[in-house]
């Protein structure tokens, strides 16, 4: 029984023991954790992507303005075009007749005005009228001529030296005219008030024919800009509506994309830095530089982001809508 109270006094003191060096263990590693140390990192590196899709500076999407027949068209699709090249041209048959409305008004604004001269018993120097008519008829030729050349260069048949032949012979015929104008109209300054309306009526003819003039060049589109007809949507003899698409110019030599950034980001972008864009659908990585950042941010709700454009370098095979993207990797501590 004695050895029975042994053994547990024996175990007990056993245990006690254990118990007192784990005790004494922790104690000892909890003291020598350092309680104000910083914990240090490794620097990693964070990838920020901005998607956008390539397009031009230059674009000029030629619409009808206007229900009228698609004429003619001049241009074929991949073809390249230069500023002043003549694309295509829509139905003038009633601004021809209205040109010849207007030359014939201009015919009776000068008969008006020499029956006006005669019933004020003024008698104007036949050599004065004669100039007056033959300068008036010259210009209209001049005229007439280079618009048909202008018609015929754009198909081949016409010389680049015509070409500036007609346009020197109409500033010529300008010049005349309006010098034969001018001796025309000063003969007599003190004429009745019936000359001066017939002068008026004069001068609103010529004023009516220029206009008309105008309103027919609009009817005769050419590229304001350098480019590729990259799309033709109408074809000839077909009726336009307004609004209607008729073919795209654009400027591939001048391309751009345009990305949207946050603004606790924009700082990672300096103007006129070099960046990498990636093409996926090319596989293909060309260099861009930052050309433009907004100075206006666009909010959507609580989020203010900037437009950021890169202008690309030239590479034939990049088209106008594929999806690029720029990658910033900034050193995160």
């Amino acid at each position: 029984m004695i050895k029975k109270y042994i053994v547990i006094v024996i175990a007990f003191i056993f245990c006690a023991g254990l118990v007192f060096i784990f005790l004494h263990t922790s104690i000892r590693t909890e003291s020598n954790i350092p309680v104000n140390d910083t914990v240090h990192f490794d620097r990693t590196l964070v990838t920020f992507t901005y998607f956008g899709n390539i397009s031009s500076i230059n674009i000029q999407n030629c619409v009808s303005n206007m229900a009228l027949v698609l004429r003619r068209i001049f241009v074929t699709e991949d073809s390249y075009v230069r500023k002043g090249d003549l694309l295509y041209i829509l139905d003038d048959s009633d601004i021809t007749a209205n040109l010849s409305l207007a030359q014939a008004g201009i015919q009776l604004a000068q008969a008006n005005l020499e029956m006006a001269q005669l019933a004020a018993g003024i008698t104007q120097p036949i050599s004065v009228q004669a100039a007056y008519d033959i300068a008036a008829a010259a210009l209209i030729e001049a005229r007439n001529n280079l618009e048909r050349i202008m018609s015929l260069q754009h198909l081949g048949g016409i010389s680049q030296l015509d070409f500036e032949r007609a346009q020197i012979a109409v500033v010529t015929a300008e010049g005349q005219y309006n010098q034969a104008r001018a001796n025309f109209e000063t003969i007599d300054q003190q004429s009745s008030q019936n000359i001066r309306a017939a002068r008026a009526q004069l001068a609103q003819a010529l004023a009516h024919y220029e206009a008309v003039n105008v309103e027919r060049a609009k009817r005769h589109v050419a590229a304001e800009i350098d480019g590729v007809v990259a799309d033709i949507w109408a074809h000839e003899n077909n009726m336009l509506s307004p609004g209607q698409r008729v073919m795209d110019i654009i400027d591939y030599d001048n391309l751009i994309l345009e990305i949207t950034v946050d603004q606790f980001e924009i700082s990672l972008f300096e103007p006129w830095e070099t960046v990498t864009v990636y093409v996926n659908a090319l596989d293909l990585t060309v260099n861009g530089t930052v050309s433009r950042i907004s100075n206006q941010a666009i909010r959507t709700g609580e989020v203010s982001n900037f437009i950021v454009t890169i202008a690309l370098e030239k590479n034939p095979v990049l088209r106008i809508g594929l999806l690029a993207e720029v990658r910033k990797n900034v050193q995160n501590n």
